[in-house]
């Protein structure tokens, strides 16, 4: 029986990982192909709670591709809010990526009034007209909240991608957003009703916040546990050219 088990939990963490494997390989492989027009606005990748680097690391290798974007520029936000700036590449028309950093990385609300800070800098040093925001988790909450404190004489935020977020303590869109597209998506495990964490029904709440303030879309990801799970939604290849396509075709 002791043996029994031991491989039947060997055969099982051996397919876990081929799984794992297969699906990493083809999240690099999924937009090869795919080509889109270059533009100056930059889209932003927002971590979820607790996020760091290593959270954005694989989206912002996959999305910064020569036919796709740049990965121009990381800001850092500090814990007081002060913001600094590693220089990878030239902004300009090439789809500028820019990871987000938060070293209070725990309090969303908090990291939208930062967010106010990074986008201002980046509108006023590198005439950064529009943005797109793309948050995972918390990072959608914090993208969210962000629209209800956005100035109107900074950059706007032209597309807004949510994965696998719930909005806790967000209020509704107070200001008619027109440019603004929202691409809302969810993760299903099998036939349960959750990406393992967020349940559809918290991630839906996303359309009544934004009422008719701005265009909405929802699209439910089915996969397998290695596909749809809360924290590997956004290293889904499925999901990366739904978003390579949503943000940077017009």
């Amino acid at each position: 029986m002791h043996y029994q088990r031991f491989w039947i939990s060997l055969m099982v963490t051996v397919a876990l990982l081929g799984g794992l494997t297969a699906a990493w390989a083809n999240h690099h492989r999924a937009l090869r192909h795919l080509r889109v027009p270059q533009t100056r606005t930059a889209t932003l990748l927002l971590p979820g709670d607790g996020g760091n680097w290593l959270s954005l690391r694989s989206m912002t290798l996959t999305l910064a591709q020569p036919h796709l974007a740049t990965h121009s520029l990381t800001a850092h936000v500090a814990t007081n809010g002060l913001v600094t700036w590693d220089h990878l590449a030239p902004v300009r028309a090439n789809n500028p990526l820019i990871p987000v950093l938060f070293a209070d990385n725990t309090h969303p609300q908090r990291e939208a009034r930062q967010l106010v800070t990074v986008i201002q800098q980046l509108h006023q040093r590198d005439h950064i007209s529009r943005v797109n925001l793309v948050g995972h988790s918390s990072g959608g909450t914090i993208a969210v909240a962000y629209l209800n404190q956005a100035p109107r004489d900074t950059a706007r935020v032209n597309k807004l991608v949510c994965i696998g977020a719930d909005f806790p303590g967000v209020a509704p869109l107070r200001h008619s957003e027109p440019q603004l597209q929202v691409l809302n998506l969810a993760g299903v495990i099998g036939q349960v009703p959750n990406d393992g964490e967020v349940p559809v029904s918290d991630a839906t709440k996303l359309r009544a916040l934004v009422g008719n303030h701005a265009s909405y879309h929802f699209r439910l990801i089915h996969g397998q546990v290695w596909q749809t799970e809360h924290s590997l939604l956004h290293e889904n290849a499925t999901v990366d050219r739904i978003i390579a396509t949503f943000l940077f075709s017009t």
